[in-house]
């Protein structure tokens, strides 16, 4: 049987020299991604994702080009189509992890979130993580996108992007 789930280029763009990074969905890990009944995949390197549906949402991907001893921010950039489903029940999960630490925030994007007038959300505040974990050898920031754990459907979700900023400290 053939693999359903995308696994992304894992390319980040630098877009400020060691201080702000972009990253589309065709670097993503996508759940499910190679099944069209499940998402439209980007065709160019910085198209969108569009979750059609699935009852397992996992979208993950990480940024090789952190710098160690750094705090930094990482906000997803998403929206919901005008027939988008079972978002208004379900809260999605957002992650940032560096070695064996992690960082968790639960939004609802038809209640908590804060959109920009071309209907995107771009979040969640105050998801950081520093770069510091002494027992690591891994120095990927990793993040991740879930709604893994109702089992009820839900579609219609755009992933546009991943935003890392350094922070000052």
């Amino acid at each position: 049987m053939e693999d359903s789930h995308y696994v992304g280029n894992h390319i980040s763009e630098e877009l400020e020299k060691g201080t702000k990074f972009i990253i589309y969905p065709s670097a993503f890990n996508i759940v499910w991604g190679k099944d069209g009944r499940y998402w439209k995949l980007p065709k160019e390197e910085k198209d969108p994702a569009t979750l059609v549906q699935v009852s397992w949402l996992e979208v993950t991907g990480l940024c090789d080009k952190v710098e160690k001893d750094t705090k930094y921010e990482v906000k997803f950039k998403v929206k919901l189509t005008p027939d988008s489903f079972g978002f208004n029940e379900l809260p999605l999960y957002f992650m940032v992890k560096y070695g064996s630490k992690q960082s968790w925030k639960k939004i609802y994007l038809t209640k908590d979130a804060n959109v920009e007038s071309n209907g995107s959300y771009v979040g969640p505040n105050n998801l950081t993580i520093t770069t510091t974990d002494s027992r690591s050898e891994d120095s990927n920031l990793c993040f991740g996108l879930y709604e893994v754990w109702s089992g009820k459907w839900k579609g219609g979700l755009i992933i546009e992007e991943v935003i890392i900023q350094k922070m000052n400290q």
